[in-house]
């Protein structure tokens, strides 16, 4: 084997190396960032708005912690919504 293939496999091999590194710390932050969506998933309510108009019949679903009184005002009609839990 001439030297010049033999400095080429090293390279390669020190690639392969980081690369499989690089894989394995995005999967640790991807695991992280899941754990932290769950667990403020836990913390969130889901709220069903209905619009109290029988023509409008708006619906929208929210994942909130609490609800603001813009969130009650009927984007179509500007009616107050009923909230459905």
């Amino acid at each position: 084997m001439g030297l010049d293939k033999w400095l080429q496999s090293e390279k390669t091999e020190k690639r392969k190396k980081k690369e499989s590194a690089a894989v394995v710390s995005e999967d640790k932050e991807l695991e992280d960032i899941k754990e932290k969506v769950k667990e403020s998933h836990k913390t969130l309510s889901k709220f069903t708005l209905i619009c109290t108009n029988s023509k409008c019949k708006y619906q929208k679903l929210l994942m909130k912690r609490a609800l603001n009184n813009k969130d009650k005002i009927c984007p179509k009609c500007n009616n107050e919504m009923k909230v459905k839990n």
